[in-house]
C-alpha cells in the first residue's frame, strides 16, 4: 500500500508539475516541469506508475544478485565527467551573471565577494586566466571546475556505497539515491560558487564514514573538511558532526589531528590571497557586506519563509518527505544510536538543516536555490541510511517507485536547464543581461514604417510622433532609453528572427512629463505579421489616473513560433477606451530582442 501511494503521489506531481499546470503555485520546487512538453510529463508519470505496478506485484529486478565488476568503478568517474560536460546547463541562476562579469572584466583584488568563497574565487580566477590565452570564456573556466567537482562527488558516492551497503543491490540504491538529486545540477557546468564546496563537503562525509568503518585514517577527514570551508564558509555546518569521530580514550590526539588538518587549507588560502594583494574584508557593515547572516527565529518560522525553505529542500532532495519520515522515525529508536555511523549522519543532517532554515539569503530562493544545494547530499544520505534499517519487504515496495521518481525528477531538472536558456530579466541588473541581447530595436528604427506619418503638432522639431528619447521615473530616478510613440502610432520593423529561441524584453511606460495632463491612458500592443497575417502577442492598457501604472512595466514576449522566419514586428500605441489621444505620450523602454526563453513563472 505504501508503495502504491508513493507511486501515485509522485505520478501526480510529475504530470501536473506539482500543481502548476492546474494553477496552483505553492510547490515551486516542481515549477521547472512546466517547461517539459506535456507528452513527456505524462510519459514520466506513466513510467512511474508502471514501476509502481511492478513493485506491487512483487516483480523486482533482483539487484542483490547483480554485482558490477570492480573495474567498472574505475570508468564511472571519467564517464560521469564526460556526461556532465556534454549536458552542461544553459540556464544561469543566482549571482552567476555577476560572477561572470567579475571574472571577465575585473581582478581578484577588486572582487568585493572574495572572502565569501575564498578558495573558490582563487580557483575561478586562476582557471579563467589559464583559459583566456586559448580563447576560453570565464563560463568555460567555471564550468570545468563544476565538472571536476562532480567527478569528486561521484568518486565519494561510490566510496560511501561500498562502505554502507551490505549487499550489492544496496550499493546501487545508495548510488542512485545520491546521484538523483536536484543538487546534481551543480556538476553540469554550473556557474556559481557552490559546486566545489558541495563536493568537498560530501567527500569529507565519505572519509568520516570511512574512518568510522576502519577504512581510512583521521587526518584526511580534517584536511578535506578544511578544504571545504576554504571553498565556502557554509561548509562549517558540516564540521560539528566530526566531533563524533573522536574516541574517548584518545580524543586529545585525535582532536589535534583534525584541527591541524582542518587549518591547513584555510591558512594557505589566506596566505595566497594576501600574497596576491587581496585586501581584508570590510567588517563595518557585517561580513563582506552582509549585515544579517541568519534569520531570527521569528523570521525563519514565518509561514512564507518556511514554505520557501521546504520547497528549496524538496528541490535539492527530491525524496525529502520520505527522508523526513524515515530519518525522524529512526531517531526515535534507541538501538539505532548504538550505531556510530547513524549518530554521525544524524548530527550531520541536523547541522545542514540548521543552515538551510536559518541562513539569510538576499535573493529569492527560487532564483538562489543553489545556495542551499550543499544540504541535498548529506540530508539524503542520512535518509538512505535510516531507510536501509527498515524491514526488507517494506523497503523494497517503497524503494521501487521512490527511486524511479527521484531519477525522473532529476533528469527533468537537468534536462530543462540544459535544453533551455531560461532568463528571468531583472531591470535593475539590465547591464548584466545585456550579454543575452541579440538586437537593440532602437538601432533599427530608421528601417521601420511608422503609421500615421504625421507629426503630433505643427512645430517642425520636437513634434515627431515616433522618435528616440529617454524617460526617467521621478520616484526612483530609473532612466531608460525609449522609442517614443505618441498614440496613435504603429511601428512596423522588418526582422529575420534567429533560429534559436528568442523573446522580446520591452518596458512600456507613460511619459512622466504628461502624467498630470489628463486623458484616458494608452493601450500598448505587440504583434507579428507573417505572410500578410497579423497576430497579436501582447496587450496592456496604462492609465495615468492609476498610481500603479506610473512606472516602468515589463513585457516578456516569446517568439518561438517564428524562429528563423522573416517577420514584421509591430509595436502599436493606441488611445484609451474613449478614443481620447490627448496627452497620450508613451514609449517602449529597453526594447531588446533577447536570446533564450523568458522565465515568467514568478511574474505577477
Amino acid at each position: 500500500m505504501a508503495g502504491a501511494l508513493t507511486g501515485l503521489a509522485g505520478a501526480l506531481l510529475l504530470a501536473t508539475a506539482g500543481g502548476w499546470a492546474l494553477g496552483y503555485h505553492g510547490l515551486w520546487a516542481f515549477g521547472f516541469l512546466v517547461f517539459v512538453p506535456w507528452p513527456v510529463q505524462l510519459s514520466m508519470a506513466a513510467l512511474l506508475l508502471a514501476a509502481t505496478a511492478l513493485g506491487a506485484r512483487g516483480i523486482y529486478v533482483e539487484l542483490s544478485r547483480f554485482t558490477p565488476a570492480p573495474r567498472w568503478r574505475w570508468f564511472a568517474v571519467p564517464v560521469a565527467g564526460l556526461l556532465f560536460w556534454l549536458f552542461r546547463e544553459r540556464t544561469y541562476t543566482g549571482d552567476a551573471l555577476l560572477k561572470l562579469q567579475l571574472l571577465g572584466s575585473g581582478s581578484i583584488q577588486q572582487d568585493p565577494y572574495v572572502w565569501k568563497e575564498p578558495l573558490d574565487a582563487l580557483l575561478a580566477y586562476t582557471a579563467t586566466g589559464l583559459l583566456r590565452p586559448w580563447g576560453g570564456a570565464p563560463a568555460d573556466a567555471v564550468a570545468a571546475l563544476s565538472v571536476l567537482a562532480g567527478m569528486v562527488y561521484v568518486a565519494a558516492t561510490l566510496y560511501v556505497a561500498r562502505l554502507l551497503a551490505e549487499r550489492p543491490g544496496e550499493r546501487i540504491c545508495y548510488a542512485v539515491g545520491l546521484l538523483a538529486l536536484g543538487s546534481a545540477q551543480l556538476w553540469f557546468g554550473h556557474v556559481e560558487n557552490y559546486s566545489l564546496v558541495t563536493a568537498a563537503a560530501f567527500a569529507t562525509t565519505a572519509l568520516a564514514l570511512g574512518h568510522l568503518s576502519g577504512r581510512n585514517a583521521l587526518w584526511p577527514v580534517g584536511l578535506v573538511g578544511g578544504l571545504a570551508v576554504s571553498l565556502h564558509p557554509q561548509a562549517l555546518f558540516t564540521l560539528p558532526a566530526l566531533l563524533l569521530l573522536l574516541d574517548r580514550r584518545d580524543w586529545p590526539r585525535q582532536a589535534l589531528t583534525l584541527s591541524a588538518g582542518g587549518l591547513a587549507a584555510p591558512l594557505l588560502t589566506v596566505l595566497a590571497l594576501r600574497g596576491l594583494g587581496v585586501p581584508w574584508p570590510q567588517m563595518g557593515n557585517g561580513f563582506a557586506g552582509d549585515d544579517q547572516l541568519f534569520w531570527t527565529p521569528a523570521q525563519a518560522l514565518d509561514p512564507a519563509q518556511l514554505a520557501d525553505a521546504l520547497n528549496n529542500l524538496w528541490l535539492v532532495a527530491p525524496l525529502t518527505p520520505l527522508w523526513l519520515i524515515t530519518g525522524l522515525g529512526a531517531v526515535t529508536q534507541r538501538p539505532r544510536w548504538r550505531d556510530a555511523r547513524f549518530g554521525y549522519l544524524t548530527t550531520l543532517a541536523a547541522g545542514l538543516l540548521a543552515y538551510h532554515f536559518s541562513f539569510q539569503n538576499d535573493l529569492p530562493r527560487p532564483q538562489d536555490w543553489d545556495l542551499f544545494a550543499i544540504v541535498g547530499p548529506g540530508f539524503t544520505l542520512w535518509g538512505l541510511y535510516a531507510w536501509e534499517g527498515w524491514q526488507s519487504g517494506a523497503r523494497r515496495v517503497v524503494a521501487w517507485p521512490a527511486l524511479v521518481f527521484a531519477v525522473l525528477f532529476t533528469v527533468g531538472w537537468v534536462g530543462v536547464n540544459h535544453h533551455l536558456t531560461l532568463i528571468r530579466p531583472r531591470s535593475e541588473q539590465r547591464e548584466l543581461y545585456a550579454q543575452y541581447r541579440l538586437l537593440d530595436l532602437t538601432s533599427r528604427l530608421d528601417d521601420a514604417a511608422v503609421t500615421p506619418a504625421e507629426p503630433i503638432c505643427a512645430e517642425p522639431v520636437g513634434c515627431e510622433r515616433v522618435a528616440l528619447t529617454s524617460f526617467t521615473m521621478p520616484q526612483d530616478g530609473d532612466m531608460r532609453p525609449v522609442i517614443f510613440a505618441h498614440a496613435p502610432a504603429r511601428i512596423a520593423l522588418p526582422l529575420t528572427l534567429p533560429r534559436e529561441r528568442a523573446f522580446l524584453w520591452l518596458s512600456p511606460a507613460l511619459d512622466p512629463e504628461a502624467w498630470g495632463w489628463g486623458g484616458d491612458g494608452v493601450t500598448f500592443e505587440v504583434a507579428v505579421e507573417v505572410d500578410g497575417v497579423e497576430t497579436r502577442l501582447w496587450s496592456r492598457h496604462l492609465s495615468p489616473d492609476n498610481p500603479a501604472d506610473r512606472r516602468w512595466h515589463e513585457a516578456l514576449i516569446p517568439l518561438d513560433a517564428y524562429r528563423g522566419r522573416p517577420v514584421r514586428l509591430i509595436l502599436a500605441t493606441l488611445p484609451g477606451p474613449a478614443g481620447d489621444d490627448a496627452a497620450d505620450r508613451a514609449g517602449w523602454g529597453l526594447p531588446w530582442l533577447m536570446r533564450g526563453a523568458p522565465d515568467t513563472r514568478y511574474v505577477r
